[in-house]
Parts: C-alpha cells; structure tokens; sequence
C-alpha cells in the first residue's frame, strides 16, 4: 500500500530531523557551558579551556541543561577562583544572562521539558512505531510534528546566546590585543602585585593626619617584607624605583616636601584622601 509506505518514510524523516534537532540543542549546550567561563594566565588558558570542554564532553542533556541554569541563567553560578600565588598576569571572564524571576522560571521550565522530550524520542518511541497501522502512523506523525514545535523555541534561544556570547567574546579579544588592552592588563597587574598591596598597607597603617606617609619609610618596610621583589624590581615591574613604581600605578599621589636641611622628603597618599 503506497500510502502505507510513505506514512512509514515520513514518520522516519520526522523521527530524524527531531533526534537532529537534539543533537544541535545538545551541542549548543557543550559550547555554551564550556566557553561561558574563561579564566587564567597568558600561558595556560587554552589548557584549562581544553580541561573544560572534555570534562563537558562526556556530560548528559540532564547535567548539561543543569549546568547551564545554575551558571548561566543564574548570575554567573560560583565566583571564579584565582590562585593564591601568580607570577603571570590572571584573567577572568564569565558570561551570564541575568532577568527577573519570571523569566529564569520560564526557561527553567523550557529546558526541563526538552529533556522530557528528548528522553520520549531516543528511549520511548518504539511502542509508537507500528508500521501496519495508518492510524498509529499519523498519530506518531502528529506527535513528532508537536514535539518539534515544542522544542524549537529551545533551539531559537539557545542560537541567540551562543550568538550574544560569541559577540561579547571577541569584542573582549580585539580590546584585550589593542595598545589600550594591553596597557590596562599591565595596569591591573601591578596594582595587585605584592608590593603594591604592601604600599598600600604601609600608607593605611602610618599616614599622618593629613593622610601622607613618608616613602622612605615605606621603601624601608618593603626591604624587609618584599626583599626579592625590591631586589628585582625592574626585572619584574618594569621601574627600577619605589617612587616610579607608585606613579604608574595610578593608585597614589606623590608630594616632594621641603625638609629643614634644605632638601626634599617624598611622601605618597591613596588617590581621593581629603587633606585634613
């Protein structure tokens, strides 16, 4: 009967086109959750990205749409961990969609029910696959037609944020290879090295009242708590002093007082301390 066996191929093609739409959902999913978070130095990221996406690799649709609400819909999930200790400059970038409750509810439940649906399909199918019955037949069809209706607004969303990550991603990379990129990077390291973290405790711990400390004494307590980053300080900061060190920082102002013998004693502040 030809009408039999084309109800039969359609049924197939449907069957099909809706386990491939899963798949391209599934994929989705991989790059989204892999490539929403992207941390460390100049030298190991593209490891701890490759880490990721094999770890992500052998996740099921269930933990996958897990991960994906709990670190994407959600505020960004978990804070990033930075190391304790780098010698390299540590980066860290995460993106995230953030809205009311209404809408993390609705593609929560979305998400939830492509699951379902997808699980019905691969595992569930077979007692709807009954060849010799035309009317078994059109309801499998009909059934396959909804299924798909229900899962492509998935689909849709999914595409879009792939899209808006993607975007945000390379805007980052074309400012992070620009002059201004790589001055800001250079930037945000020295104000979080060591020794500038132990100026900063220094002029908090022994400003006068009108907030200036003496750099001297600074320089002083730097030998004693940081005498290898002192020792090598143009090898690893790029400034063979204290005082050059602080102005490119961007944190302090810098004053040269007039002492009574005659000569100049330099004094630094946190930038927007208000003289008393």
């Amino acid at each position: 009967m030809p009408h039999k066996k084309e109800l039969c191929d359609e049924v197939l093609r449907k069957i099909g086109l809706n386990v491939l739409l899963f798949q391209q959902i599934e994929a989705l999913l991989k790059l989204l959750v892999t490539h929403h978070r992207i941390d460390g130095t100049v030298t190991n990221t593209a490891e701890r990205k490759q880490q990721r996406a094999e770890q992500v690799h052998k996740l099921t649709m269930g933990a996958l749409v897990g991960q994906y609400t709990d670190n994407i819909l959600s505020d960004a999930g978990d804070s990033i961990k930075e190391p304790e200790i780098v010698d390299e400059i540590w980066m860290s970038s995460t993106f995230s969609i953030t809205g009311d409750s209404d809408l993390y509810g609705s593609l929560s439940a979305d998400l939830k029910l492509m699951v379902q649906e997808r699980n019905d399909l691969v595992h569930h199918f077979l007692p709807q696959w009954q060849p010799d019955s035309v009317e078994q037949m059109e309801k499998a069809s009909s059934y396959l037609d909804q299924q798909r209706e229900k899962v492509l607004p998935m689909f849709e969303h999914l595409k879009s944020v792939t899209t808006s990550m993607q975007d945000a991603q390379n805007m980052m990379a074309s400012f992070l290879a620009s002059d201004e990129g790589d001055r800001l990077c250079e930037l945000i390291w020295l104000q979080s090295s060591p020794l500038v973290s132990l100026l900063l405790d220094v002029v908090d711990q022994n400003a006068r009242p009108d907030g200036w400390c003496y750099l001297a004494h600074a320089g002083r307590l730097a030998r004693i708590h940081q005498p290898d980053a002192v020792a090598k300080m143009k090898e690893r900061y790029g400034h063979s002093t204290l005082k050059k060190l602080l102005i490119v920082t961007e944190f302090f102002d810098l004053l040269d007082e007039p002492t009574s013998n005659g000569g100049f004693a330099t004094l630094y502040r946190v930038k927007n301390v208000v003289e008393q």
